[in-house]
C-alpha cells in the first residue's frame, strides 16, 4: 500500500475516532490522545471479543461465550460514554472494569489458576497504563495480583471450584495465548497510529513555520533576513576558500508609476511576476530574495564580477520583454529593470559588499535606468550593458565604472562624499521605502561651529583639510549601510535608514559629537571642532522630501542657538531640548528613589472561560518635566547605565506585592507576568533575589511568570537554561516572549526549559481577514500546534478586533491580552475588573 493510501486510511479512522470525543477535548493534544486511546480499547473488544466468543462457544463452552459477549458489549459502552459524559475517567474505568470481570470469570471457571486464560490477568493493567497513565497501571495491577491470589487460595480455604470442563486443555491454552499476542499487538498498533498521527502534525507545523520563516509571503522568494544568512556564510566559505562570489542588486525601474496608476494589486502582480522570471534564469546554487520593496538581491556563488555581469544582463533582457497584466486583466505593463554588481572583497562586511552594489544600482539609475553597472573597482572586463540599440557615451565604454559614474556631477570633489544632487536621489528612495516597510528614516543636518574663524585664523586651505577631516570622521561614526553627503561650505548631511525606534538618531548623533571631543589637526596644530546637530524624522505628517530637509534644517539652527556640541529634533513649531536624553539618562536613579516609576498591569483572558487569569507588569515613568516617558525611549538607556538592574528588581517586588493585595482583598487568585531583561539575565544572582521577593511579598512560586524573549534565552543558551530550570523547580513560570519575531529559536524550542509561548502581535494583526484563513491563519495555528505538541501554553499578544479573537479560538489559543479586552489599567482598575469576574460567570470583552 502507498504511503498516501496509508495516510488517508489513517485520516479516516481518526476522523471516525474523533466522533465519539467531545470538542473540548481536543483542544489539548495530551487529553485528546487518553480520549483515542479509549476509542482504540473499544475498537478492539469490537473486533477481537466475538471472535473468541465464537471459538468458546464451538468448544462447547456456551455459558463461557455469552459472558465474553456480555463484557463485550459493557466494553463498547465507553465511546459513547465517553461522547455523553465528555469524562474520559469514567469511559475508562467502565472499559477496564469490564475488561477485569471478564477474564477473572473466565479464569476461575475454567480451572482456577492452572486454567488458559490466567495469563489474560495481566491485559488490564497493561491497558490501563495506556489508557490512564502510570497510577492507573499500577492500580490494576495489585487488583489483577489480588485476583490471581484469590483465585489460588480459596480453594485452600474449603471454597469449591466449579468443575473444570473436559476438553482439549493443550488446545485451549494455545488459542489462549495466541489470542493474547494478537490482542496486545492490535491495541499497541492503534495506539502508535495515534502517536504518529501527532508526530505528523507536529513536523507538518514546522515545516510550515519554518518555510514561511524564510520566504517573502508575496513573492515566494527568500526573504531579506534569511537571504542576509545565506550570505553571511558564503562570505565565511569564500574567506576560507578564497573564492570570489558576487551581489546583484536589481531594482523595478518606475513601480511607484506603476502603482499609482495601477493600482497596488498590480504592483503585488508585478513583483511575483518579476520574482518568477529571474528564479527562472539562475542556478540552483544562486540565492535570489526580496531585499526590501522593489528590490531584489541575487547572490551568485564562486562567480567573477564578468560572469555576474553576463548573468545581469540576461536578465535584464527577459524583465524588458516581460508582460504583465494589470489588476483587472486589461492593460498590459511593460517593465524594465536596473542592477548593480559586486563582487565580495575578502574580509569586507556583508553590508558593505551590499553597499557597494547599491552604489553601482544607484549609478544604472542616474544614467537612464534600465541598465545593469558594476562597481568600479570589481570591473576586469569591458562587460558594460545599456538599452538594446543605444549607443556610445562614456559610460558604454570597456572600464567606465562607478567611480568615473560620480565623478564630478554626483561627488563632491573636496571630501569625496556625495553632493546634494545624489543625496536628494538617496532620500527620495529611502522616504519611498520607509513607507513601504514601516521603518522609520533619519535625517540628521550637522554644521560646524565657528567654520570662518578657522578659515580666517588658518586660511582657507587649512578650512579645505578641516572639512575633508570631519568628513571622514563623521562617515566612521557610521554603518556601512548609511549615507553621509557635503550638504554645502561646512554643513553635511546623514541619512540613517531602518531605524527601530527614533531615540536611534539621537544615539548616532552623540556618537558623532563623541567623536569630535578628540581635536583635529590643522594646519599642523591641534583644533577642537564642535558641531550643531538637527535631526528630523520621516515618516511624519505633511512631510514630503523638501519639508524633510527642511525640518533637518530648522532643527539644527535651533542647535546652534543652544551652544556647542547640542543636538536638537524637529518637533512642530519647536525642538525637543539639547539634553533630554542625557536629563533622562541621568534622572533615572532619582526617578526610582523619588516614586517616579510605577506599574500598569494588562489582563490575560483565558479564551475558553472569557475570565482574567493573569497580568502583564509594565513599566512607565512619569517625568517631572518631560511627562510620561515612552518605556521605548527609557529602557534601553536603564540597560545601557545599569540601572536596568534595581529597577528590575523593584519591579518584580512591586508586582508580586499587588498580586498579594489583590489576593489579601478576597479577589481571585492570578499570575503576574515579568520581564527580564538582557542584562538582569546576565546578573550573579538572579534566581536568590527571585525567590527572597517571593518569600518577602508571600506571594506563591506559581504565581509568577517571568518573561524572556527568545534572542535573550539564546543568547548563552546552557547558562540560561540552568537559571531558568532552577527557577522552575521552585515553581515560578517561565515564558518565551515575542516568540516568532527569529526562526532560529526553533532549532531549541524543545530544549528551553519553558511553560508558556507568547505569541508576537506580528502574527496577531494579520489575522481576522475578511477573505478568510490564508498564510497568515497558518503560521498562526502552526505556531499553536507546535507548542501544544510541547507542552506549552500559548497566549497571544496584542489582540485588537472580534474577528483576531474567533481565529485564534478556531485554532484552540490558551489565553489572549490586548486592547480588545482592557489597555494597560492601574491595580484599582484591575480590582475592579477582577470584583466583576466573581459576580459574573463570564468577562465580556470591552
Amino acid at each position: 500500500m502507498s504511503e498516501d493510501s496509508t495516510q488517508r486510511w489513517r485520516g479516516r479512522y481518526l476522523d471516525a475516532a474523533h466522533l465519539f470525543v467531545p470538542a473540548r477535548l481536543r483542544q489539548d493534544p495530551a487529553v485528546l490522545a487518553r480520549a483515542e486511546n479509549v476509542v482504540n480499547a473499544a475498537l478492539m473488544a469490537a473486533t477481537a471479543g466475538p471472535l473468541y466468543a465464537l471459538a468458546y462457544w464451538l468448544l462447547g463452552l456456551r455459558l463461557a461465550a455469552l459472558e465474553i459477549l456480555a463484557c463485550c458489549i459493557f466494553m463498547l459502552m465507553a465511546p459513547p460514554l465517553l461522547r455523553l459524559s465528555g469524562s474520559i475517567a469514567l469511559a475508562r474505568e467502565l472499559f477496564l472494569c469490564a475488561l477485569f470481570f471478564n477474564f477473572t470469570w473466565l479464569t476461575w471457571h475454567l480451572g482456577g489458576i492452572h486454567a488458559p486464560t490466567a495469563s489474560w490477568l495481566i491485559t488490564a493493567p497493561v491497558v490501563a497504563m495506556f489508557l490512564g497513565g502510570v497510577v492507573s497501571g499500577v492500580c490494576w495491577l495489585v487488583m489483577s495480583c489480588a485476583a490471581a491470589a484469590a483465585i489460588w487460595a480459596l480453594p485452600a480455604f474449603g471454597r469449591a471450584q466449579p468443575g473444570t470442563p473436559l476438553l482439549d486443555m493443550p488446545l485451549l491454552h494455545l488459542i489462549c495465548n495466541l489470542g493474547l499476542y494478537v490482542v496486545v499487538l492490535v491495541f499497541v498498533l492503534l495506539f502508535e497510529l495515534t502517536k504518529t498521527e501527532g508526530f505528523v502534525k507536529l513536523q507538518r507545523a514546522l515545516a510550515t513555520i519554518n518555510e514561511l520563516a524564510i520566504r517573502d509571503e508575496l513573492t515566494g522568494s527568500h526573504n531579506r533576513r534569511f537571504l542576509l544568512g545565506l550570505i553571511e556564510r558564503e562570505k565565511e566559505r569564500s574567506d576560507r576558500n578564497r573564492r570570489p562570489f558576487c551581489l546583484c542588486l536589481f531594482d523595478i525601474d518606475f513601480f511607484k508609476r506603476i502603482n499609482d496608476t495601477y493600482g497596488h494589486g498590480a504592483g503585488d502582480a508585478v513583483l511575483r511576476s518579476f520574482a518568477q522570471a529571474v528564479q527562472g534564469q539562475i542556478r540552483g546554487s544562486d540565492a535570489f530574495g526580496r531585499y526590501g520593496g522593489e528590490e531584489f538581491l541575487l547572490m551568485l556563488p564562486e562567480t567573477p564580477a564578468p560572469d555576474a555581469m553576463v548573468l545581469a544582463e540576461r536578465v535584464r533582457r527577459v524583465i524588458a520583454g516581460l508582460k504583465c497584466k494589470d489588476g483587472d486583466g486589461g492593460a498590459e505593463i511593460s517593465l524594465t529593470v536596473s542592477a548593480g554588481v559586486a563582487e565580495y572583497r575578502l574580509g569586507e562586511g556583508v553590508a558593505q559588499a551590499i553597499a557597494r552594489a547599491d552604489e553601482a544600482l544607484y549609478a544604472a539609475k542616474s544614467l537612464g535606468r534600465n541598465r545593469v553597472h558594476c562597481h568600479d573597482e570589481d570591473e576586469r572586463a569591458p562587460v558594460v550593458s545599456r538599452p538594446d540599440g543605444e549607443q556610445g557615451g562614456d559610460a558604454a565604454r570597456p572600464g567606465a565604472g562607478i567611480g568615473r559614474l560620480l565623478d564630478g556631477a554626483q561627488c563632491d570633489q573636496l571630501t569625496g562624499l556625495l553632493n546634494r544632487n545624489l543625496l536628494r536621489d538617496r532620500l527620495r528612495h529611502a522616504m519611498n521605502r520607509a513607507n513601504r516597510n514601516r521603518r522609520l528614516v533619519a535625517l540628521l543636518h550637522l554644521n560646524i561651529n565657528g567654520f570662518k574663524e578657522i578659515n580666517d585664523a588658518f586660511g582657507y586651505e587649512a578650512g579645505d583639510d578641516l572639512l575633508s577631516q570631519a568628513g571622514a570622521a563623521i562617515r566612521r561614526c557610521l554603518r556601512d549601510s548609511d549615507t553621509v553627503a557635503r550638504w554645502s561650505g561646512d554643513e553635511f548631511v546623514v541619512l540613517l535608514e531602518d531605524l527601530g525606534f527614533e531615540s536611534d538618531a539621537q544615539v548616532v548623533a552623540e556618537k558623532i559629537l563623541d567623536r569630535f571631543g578628540l581635536p583635529l589637526s590643522v594646519a599642523g596644530r591641534a583644533c577642537l571642532v564642535t558641531l550643531a546637530v538637527g535631526v528630523a524624522l520621516y515618516p511624519a505628517a505633511d512631510c514630503d522630501l523638501d519639508a524633510l530637509l527642511k525640518r533637518a534644517d530648522i532643527a539644527m539652527r535651533g542647535a546652534k542657538r543652544w551652544g556647542e556640541n547640542s543636538v536638537q529634533v524637529y518637533s512642530g513649531d519647536t525642538v525637543q531640548p539639547q539634553s533630554e536624553r542625557l536629563a533622562l539618562k541621568n534622572g533615572l536613579r532619582e526617578a526610582l528613589a523619588q516614586g517616579q516609576l510605577f506599574l500598569e498591569y494588562q489582563p490575560q483572558i483565558d479564551l475558553a472561560t472569557r475570565r482574567v487569569v493573569g497580568v502583564e507588569a509594565l513599566l512607565r515613568w512619569q517625568h517631572p518635566v518631560y511627562g510620561r516617558v515612552d518605556p521605548s525611549r527609557f529602557i534601553p538607556l536603564a540597560e545601557e547605565t545599569g540601572m536596568i538592574v534595581p529597577i528590575g528588581d523593584w519591579a518584580l517586588r512591586s508586582a508580586c506585592a499587588q498580586n498579594r493585595a489583590w489576593h489579601a482583598a478576597g479577589l481571585p487568585e492570578i499570575k503576574t507576568a515579568v520581564n527580564l531583561s538582557a542584562r538582569q539575565l546576565k546578573e550573579p544572582g538572579l534566581p536568590a533575589r527571585v525567590l527572597a521577593i517571593l518569600l518577602d511579598t508571600g506571594m506563591p512560586a506559581r504565581c509568577l511568570d517571568l518573561e524572556i524573549t527568545e534572542g535573550m534565552l539564546i543568547e548563552d543558551l546552557a547558562a540560561n537554561c540552568s537559571l531558568m530550570s532552577g527557577l522552575r523547580q521552585a515553581g515560578v513560570l517561565v515564558s518565551i516572549d515575542d516568540f516568532g519575531t527569529g526562526y532560529s529559536s526553533l532549532n531549541y524550542l524543545s530544549e528551553l526549559p519553558v511553560d508558556i509561548l507568547k505569541m508576537d502581535g506580528l502574527f496577531v494583526r494579520r489575522l481576522g481577514s475578511a477573505a478568510g484563513p490564508g498564510r497568515s491563519y497558518a503560521i498562526a495555528e502552526a505556531i499553536v500546534a507546535m507548542a501544544h505538541r510541547l507542552g506549552l501554553h500559548v497566549i497571544a499578544e496584542a489582540v485588537e478586533t472580534p474577528e483576531q479573537l474567533a481565529d485564534l479560538c478556531a485554532m484552540g489559543c490558551d489565553a489572549a491580552q490586548g486592547y480588545f479586552f482592557a489597555r494597560p489599567l492601574p491595580p484599582a482598575e484591575v480590582a475592579a475588573m477582577l470584583a466583576r469576574q466573581v459576580e459574573a460567570p463570564a468577562l465580556v470583552p470591552a
